[in-house]
């Protein structure tokens, strides 16, 4: 097939997953990409997969509020100029992920090629309370002149000749929200790279943690870097790191792990540290790491953390998994579905109290067996089992055949 990629996400797992889905989708289709001028693809680039990369111009307005206003004028005015050059090209499907600015592209009202679109999940600050801290002031104050994206966002999602989502909890949301049906194609990590390796430590460890560090000396680093709880995520309240680090702080101080939060984009930087530190809690933060000192940490982790707010699916479980790291994660959103097994890890209500009690039962099971007979091998197994991308791209290609016919 000819297929014509269209994109405006920021980095992070949805652009992960169209990284890993054109990757396998080029070995069997031509792909063309179209997106804005402003479109990030420094971060995980399409381009070895693609024949052409279509641009068109879009600078959206650094300050507001002519960047809002930007968004309901010019923006669908780049959109439809995409449009048109993927209309008049002899394209079999077009697969449109999210825009940055409204969730669901214009382009989808503009396309007379069927279009496949992949909706992550509903544009969440209009259907749920979201936190914030560093910049709430701005997001309340802004917050009526992006209210009209709420109508935007739910009329170009219902132009797409299909919808795929990540989740069961997501296809319910998106049935209820936008009154359309939605069919699901899970998502799946690289077993290849997120795989248990031995973990190698040294006084000298160039990926030492800034924060803990400092608090312990390097006879008892070895000890440190082991007793190691990791969550990765965007630095934002919705994703639960402020909740992880109270609840470490339940723990007590000979038991207590410590945290690294690897992070990229978000706002609450200060505040977590800020936090960690008034709590009594070892942590750092790591930004924009490279898949590989990503796969390091995972190694060097004893227990993975998660807690997000809804978390529609949650990439980054998979990943952890893969790597042989038991899971502590709050139960909801898409999340039960991917930890289903006591094998794999705990699963406990948002309470902090309950959270530090299941990452202490965690910890004591890994002291009393081999951290690869408790979870390595057996979640490495379950991923390369249930998890590929090879199973997620063949559902995914069977939707863009069906809807080419």
């Amino acid at each position: 097939m000819k297929i014509a990629i269209i994109h405006n996400l920021p980095p992070g797992g949805q652009k992960r997953a169209l990284f890993e889905q054109a990757k396998r989708l080029a070995k069997r289709h031509e792909l063309d990409l179209f997106t804005l001028s402003s479109t990030n693809e420094s971060f995980l680039p399409l381009k070895p997969f693609i024949k052409k990369h279509v641009r068109v111009t879009y600078n959206p307005p650094p300050h507001f509020p002519k960047s809002v206003f930007s968004i309901y004028y010019d923006l669908p005015i780049a959109y439809k100029l995409l449009a048109e050059k993927i209309n008049d090209r002899d394209y079999d499907a077009a697969y449109v992920n999210p825009c940055y600015f409204t969730q669901a592209p214009y382009i989808l009202r503009y396309l007379k090629t069927p279009s496949l679109y992949y909706c992550p999940e509903p544009k969440r600050e209009f259907y749920e309370s979201i936190p914030h801290i560093s910049n709430r002031l701005t997001y309340i104050a802004t917050y009526p002149f992006r209210l009209p994206i709420k109508s935007i966002d739910k009329t170009n999602t219902r132009c797409a000749t299909r919808i795929l989502t990540n989740s069961q909890y997501s296809q319910k949301r998106i049935n209820k929200i936008y009154g359309v049906s939605s069919q699901i194609n899970y998502l799946g990590v690289d077993s290849n790279i997120f795989k248990p390796i031995r973990a190698s430590y040294s006084s000298s460890d160039p990926d030492s943690i800034g924060g803990v560090e400092k608090s312990i000396s390097d006879s008892s680093r070895q000890a440190r870097t082991i007793n190691l709880a990791l969550t990765v995520g965007e630095l934002s309240l919705h994703k639960g790191h402020d909740f992880i680090i109270k609840s470490i702080a339940q723990i007590p101080q000979k038991e207590r792990p410590g945290l690294l939060i690897i992070g990229h984009g978000g706002t609450e930087d200060n505040y977590l540290r800020q936090l960690a530190k008034s709590t009594g809690v070892n942590m750092d933060i790591k930004h924009n790491v490279t898949d590989e000192e990503l796969v390091s940490w995972y190694s060097k982790a004893k227990v993975f953390l998660y807690a997000p707010l809804n978390e529609p699916f949650g990439m980054v479980l998979l990943e952890a998994l893969s790597s042989g790291l038991p899971i502590v994660a709050v139960n909801e959103g898409g999340i039960p579905e991917i930890v289903n097994s006591d094998k794999l890890g705990l699963l406990v209500e948002r309470n902090e109290k309950k959270f530090a009690q299941a990452i202490q039962k965690i910890l004591l099971r890994l002291s009393f067996r081999s951290r690869r007979h408790v979870g390595r091998g057996i979640s490495h197994d379950y991923i390369q089992k249930n998890w590929s991308w090879e199973k997620s791209v063949k559902e995914l290609e069977k939707h863009l055949r069906e809807i080419a016919k």
